[in-house]
């Protein structure tokens, strides 16, 4: 396995996906209803897990929406960022023209949810789940350490030595003599 495919799987650890098993699927990120779509009658009364439990093959084959369905739906407005044509779909490409010398004609057309980056379009109906990292040490990691930004034009942080502004506001002495200066 490529190192790539080491790291999605990893990433995947970290918030696995589960299938959506609702009958309308998750699109906030690419647009929104105007209207609702038709909702599915509770037939089943008692120990229901599923939403189709107690419904007919054709009523269940009536109300579960696939991502295909619900964007070609006149009830569904997409966003301005879903590509109209072909121009708006190789603009989006993750093809870079100044990087790449001898490109291949398909290096032209992928786009960044083939290539493993997260975007907007929804390409499985799956939820995200996030799951917060273990502590392994028992607290938090922090990393940097900086906890407050100091100015860099601040007296502080000028190296040590006898130029210094912080002794009588500009006027140094001289280690050698004792003779004090303003600078």
């Amino acid at each position: 396995m490529s190192h790539n495919g080491e790291m999605l799987l990893v990433e995947e650890y970290r918030n696995p996906r589960i299938r959506n098993l609702e009958y309308l699927p998750i699109l906030d990120s690419e647009g929104f209803f105007t209207k609702k779509l038709p909702e599915p009658p509770k037939r089943c009364k008692e120990n229901c897990k599923f939403w189709y439990d107690g419904l007919q093959p054709y009523e269940r084959l009536y109300y579960h929406q696939t991502l295909n369905a619900v964007r070609k739906s006149a009830r569904f407005r997409q966003s301005k960022l879903i590509p109209k044509d072909t121009l708006d779909f190789i603009l989006q490409s993750n093809y870079n023209h100044s990087k790449e010398t001898f490109p291949c004609k398909t290096d032209v057309y992928l786009q960044n949810e083939t290539m493993g980056k997260k975007t907007f379009r929804v390409l499985r109906n799956q939820r995200e789940i996030y799951v917060e990292p273990e502590t392994i040490l028992g607290h938090p990691i922090q990393i940097g350490g900086l906890k407050d930004k100091i100015s860099p034009h601040s007296v502080k942080l000028i190296h040590s030595g006898h130029h210094s502004q912080m002794t009588n506001k500009g006027y140094s002495r001289q280690s050698g003599d004792g003779n004090i200066f303003h600078y």
